[in-house]
């Protein structure tokens, strides 16, 4: 419902997520294809209205759905698909859950979960 409020939203993400989401909301009737903004380190910026971002996110719904109640267990691959489908729809969802309509404000949503590099730490003896 939230989704539905917002005029757009910038999601940014691996290049390689984005390709995913897009394969299984590209056929949504509300979709419309994105301009994709390079980024450092292999990551992409797509702007999306809010319609689009509507799509998305019922898209991604349908199929997280469906991997709660078995309906995608049957095959790794989808199992795969789902368990993908869910942390991105999490990330959008929580950004949009703590987004309060104020005109003006862009929505940015990264969905990125990388592991930070790790600290070195000096050992001494």
């Amino acid at each position: 419902m939230r989704a539905g409020r917002v005029a757009s939203a910038t999601v940014v993400c691996h290049r390689d997520a984005w390709e995913f989401v897009a394969a299984r909301v590209g056929s949504h009737p509300h979709f419309r294809t994105p301009a994709l903004e390079e980024r450092e380190d292999g990551l992409v910026a797509e702007v999306l209205s809010g319609r689009s971002l509507v799509a998305v996110m019922l898209s991604l719904y349908q199929v997280t759905e469906a991997g709660l109640w078995g309906e995608c267990a049957d095959e790794l691959e989808t199992y795969a698909d789902c368990v993908m489908v869910s942390k991105a729809y999490g990330a959008v969802a929580g950004v949009l859950n703590r987004t309060l309509p104020v005109e003006g404000e862009p929505v940015v949503m990264t969905i990125d979960s990388r592991m930070p590099a790790p600290r070195r730490v000096r050992l001494v003896p």
